[in-house]
């Protein structure tokens, strides 16, 4: 949703402050739900102020686009670490395990304590603790940013219907749309400190739906056949923090994190982690300090905006996970609707006794976006109706079907009807992304299902054109 940009703050005598800027991408700019989400992330990160969590100072508007000012980080994010050990086939000492996460426990426990001045729990969860926001300063902090999708007691603006979040990284009851508290962000840390141990994706898959599966209900794998030298009592402390059941997790974070290091023993300290980051990356910091210096000390006007590469690279994903196959016997493939629906039949009972919720969820059928009806294309261009030409026209059957899982969660935690020719209008900008998206008939546009199907779908990523075009779809359990 947002893009970032670095800040320089210039005073008397010299003075200057580096921050970062970060504003809603422009093609959303204006819309209501976008807006909401980056002034909730303000309002919550604002409160805090500690060593572990990225400081947000100030929320204003300009040109009427909203912009939060944050706190400059170097560094890298613990990503960018796996990645690169995951590709040089090295693994992480325990002691920086347990370090690191002893310290994102510490900035999430102060999150999960805060209070207002009345005394009384904000209920501030994370909901996205992965380690793409998870940073580590080539000082050897470790910080927790990026509360995007954050919920607090007084956060409305952030429940919306729909799931946000990583599925890879989110809690059974997260990924089935039902209430969370801090114990979801225990879920995550926990899948965290896993890749960190095993330096390969726990849950993550090739599609959302094998990702939904892998949490809802697939065997945690074997971690010594990854990582011989794991001590048993360490294991026993990841599967606690990975219990489907909340209730059968650590009651906080700061519990984990003294379990692990309970075992591991001494964490290592801020140096021992700075020494490894500044030896590790010491090409990518030194060639990004060198960008950062040429645009501060650059001459004469500055109107045009120099892209640097950060050596996080946060939008990396590949480094090696478990691999997974689905049973698709018994499902005729020639019938979209019926795939759809047998798979998740098929889920919905492997996952019944692990959470009940969920399964009654499912029971409330799926949605299925089978018909694209016609694509009109703005500014007088001709109209295509890729279904009269036999069938859905492929680009943009993928977008939607892209987004099966969470379609499906909206329609499993949803239970409003759908009336018969219920369709969705979608608004395409030249760029591919959505710029609008309305439920007809009324009633469906103003419904809870309605506003959780519309989250879903303005994150789908349709071909791009040269002019804007307008896609309906049949909705239909």
């Amino acid at each position: 949703m947002g893009e970032i940009f670095l800040a320089r703050f210039e005073g008397a005598a010299g003075f200057e402050k580096l921050f970062v800027i970060k504003k809603i991408l422009p093609h959303l700019a204006s819309d209501s739900r976008f807006r909401a989400m980056l002034i909730s992330e303000a309002r919550i990160a604002a409160r805090m102020s500690h060593a572990n969590i990225c400081q947000v100072y100030e929320l204003d508007e300009s040109d009427h686009q909203l912009y939060i000012v944050m706190e400059y980080l170097e560094g890298v994010t613990v990503l960018a670490l796996l990645r690169k050990y995951s590709r040089q086939k090295r693994q992480l000492e325990l002691g920086f395990v347990a370090g690191v996460v002893q310290q994102i426990a510490d900035g999430l426990h102060y999150a999960h304590e805060l209070r207002d001045r009345g005394g009384e729990l904000l209920g501030i969860v994370h909901r996205d603790v992965t380690p793409s926001n998870l940073f580590l300063t080539e000082n050897g902090v470790a910080k927790v940013h990026d509360f995007g999708v954050a919920k607090a007691k007084d956060s409305s603006g952030t429940e919306s219907g729909a799931v946000k979040g990583k599925f890879a990284y989110m809690a059974p009851e997260q990924l089935a749309g039902g209430p969370v508290d801090r114990r979801a962000d225990i879920f995550g840390l926990g899948v965290v400190a896993v890749e960190m141990v095993l330096n390969r994706r726990l849950f993550q898959r090739k599609t959302d739906y094998l990702t939904f599966r892998a949490v809802m209900e697939q065997p945690l794998p074997d971690f010594r056949k990854h990582r011989p030298d794991l001590p048993e009592e360490l294991i026993s402390v990841l599967i606690r923090s990975l219990a489907r059941d909340p209730e059968d997790r650590y009651a906080t974070v700061s519990e984990l994190a003294a379990a692990i290091t309970g075992v591991v023993g001494r964490p290592w300290d801020q140096a021992e982690i700075r020494e490894l980051i500044r030896e590790d990356f010491s090409e990518e910091l030194r060639r990004h300090h060198g960008e950062i210096t040429g645009v501060i000390n650059r001459g004469g006007p500055r109107t045009m905006p120099i892209i640097l590469e950060s050596p996080s690279d946060p939008d990396a994903e590949n480094y090696a996970s478990f691999e997974a196959s689905v049973d698709h016997r018994g499902v005729d493939h020639r019938d979209t609707q019926l795939s759809e629906v047998g798979v998740v039949d098929r889920l919905r009972e492997r996952v019944r006794a692990h959470w009940k919720p969920l399964a009654a969820g499912f029971g409330l059928g799926i949605v299925l976006i089978s018909v694209l009806y016609a694509i009109r294309v703005f500014h007088g261009a001709p109209v295509e109706t890729p279904a009269a030409a036999g069938g859905p026209s492929e680009p943009y059957g993928d977008a939607i079907h892209a987004r099966d899982a969470e379609l499906a969660r909206c329609m499993a935690t949803h239970p409003e009807p759908l009336p018969e020719g219920t369709q969705a209008v979608l608004r395409i900008g030249v760029d591919g992304h959505p710029r609008k998206v309305s439920f007809t008939p009324e009633v469906v546009d103003r419904s809870t299902l309605g506003a959780c199907l519309r989250d879903v779908l303005t994150t789908a990523m349709f071909p791009a054109g040269p002019v804007e075009r307008e896609l309906a779809i049949a909705v239909h359990r």
